[in-house]
C-alpha cells in the first residue's frame, strides 16, 4: 500500500473510532440554570490591582478622547421621516465635505447629492455640548465615505426606494411621496434628468446595495475615499466649534408627502 494511501487510511479509522467513541458516550442534560447579570454601575467586580494599573491609563486616555467638546448644538436633533433636522444636518455636511475633498482631491468630480439613510443614525444630537463620544454613539459603525457617479435614471430609482420607506437623509435633493413613489423629483435644483449623470456623496454601506439601495450598485464609477464617515463628521463639528458656530439644521420640504 502506498504511503499516500496508507496515510488516508489511518486518518479514516481515526474518525470511525472517534465517531464510534461519541456515540458510546452521550449525556443527557436534566436541568439548566441561569442567573440574569445586569451590567450596570451597581454590578461589583473585583480587579487584580496589577491589571487594572496597567489598564487605567489606557481608560482614562480614552475617556478623555470621548469628552473632548467639538461645538454646541442649538437644538435637539431626531431622525425620523419623511426628513428630520438629523438627517439634513448629516447629509448637508456629508455634501459640503465631500465637495470640499473634490475641490482639493478630484477637482474634475463635482458631487451635487448626499443621501444617508435613517438606520444608520443610532443616536440622536442632543442640545449643548457636543462632544467626540456623541458622534460615536450617533454613528458606532466603521463606513467610509465614497463617491459615485449615477445615471439619473438610477437616482430616481433610488428616490422610488426612499418614498416607499417614508423618506431618507438626503441634500441636493428634493422629491414628492405619494402613493409609495417619487415624484416632482429635483436635483441641484433643477427637475432629475434620466438621462444626465449625477456624482452623490454616500456610505460604502448604501453604495453596497445595503438597507435595500440596490440601484447605487449600478453606478457608472465608484470612488473609495477612505475616509471615515464618523472622522468627517467629527471634523466638521470640531471646525464649527473653533469657528464659533454652532451645529444647526432645519426642515425645508426637501422630503414631503404630497396630496
Amino acid at each position: 500500500m502506498k504511503i499516500e494511501n496508507m496515510r488516508k487510511f489511518f486518518l479514516l479509522l481515526v474518525f470511525a473510532l472517534l465517531f464510534a467513541s461519541c456515540k458510546q458516550h452521550t449525556a443527557t442534560v436534566d436541568q439548566v440554570q441561569y442567573q440574569n447579570i445586569k451590567l450596570d454601575s451597581t454590578l461589583k467586580v473585583s480587579a487584580d490591582p496589577k491589571i487594572e494599573a496597567q489598564i487605567k491609563p489606557y481608560r482614562d486616555s480614552l475617556q478623555a478622547q470621548m469628552s473632548q467638546k467639538l461645538c454646541m448644538a442649538s437644538e435637539d436633533m431626531f431622525a425620523g421621516r419623511p426628513e428630520s433636522l438629523l438627517g439634513n444636518f448629516v447629509s448637508d455636511l456629508v455634501l459640503a465635505e465631500g465637495k470640499a475633498f473634490c475641490q482639493e482631491k478630484y477637482p474634475d468630480i463635482h458631487p451635487v447629492v448626499s443621501y444617508m439613510n435613517r438606520g444608520g443614525f443610532r443616536a440622536p444630537i442632543p442640545k449643548g455640548e457636543v462632544t467626540v463620544k456623541t458622534i460615536f454613539e450617533l454613528m458606532p459603525f466603521e463606513n467610509e465615505v465614497v463617491l459615485l457617479k449615477l445615471k439619473g435614471s438610477d437616482l430616481r430609482r433610488l428616490m422610488n426606494h426612499m418614498a416607499s420607506r417614508g423618506g431618507e437623509g438626503v441634500a441636493g435633493m428634493r422629491f414628492g411621496i405619494r402613493k409609495d413613489k417619487a415624484i416632482k423629483c429635483m436635483v441641484d435644483e433643477a427637475p432629475l434628468d434620466n438621462d444626465k449623470t449625477y456624482w452623490m456623496v454616500t456610505s460604502d454601506y448604501l453604495a453596497d446595495g445595503g438597507d435595500g439601495s440596490k440601484s447605487l450598485s449600478k453606478n457608472l464609477q465608484r470612488v473609495n475615499t477612505g475616509i471615515k464617515l464618523r472622522g468627517m463628521i467629527i471634523n466638521h463639528m470640531k471646525k464649527l466649534g473653533d469657528e464659533g458656530k454652532m451645529a444647526t439644521a432645519k426642515l425645508d420640504g426637501r422630503i414631503y408627502h404630497a396630496k
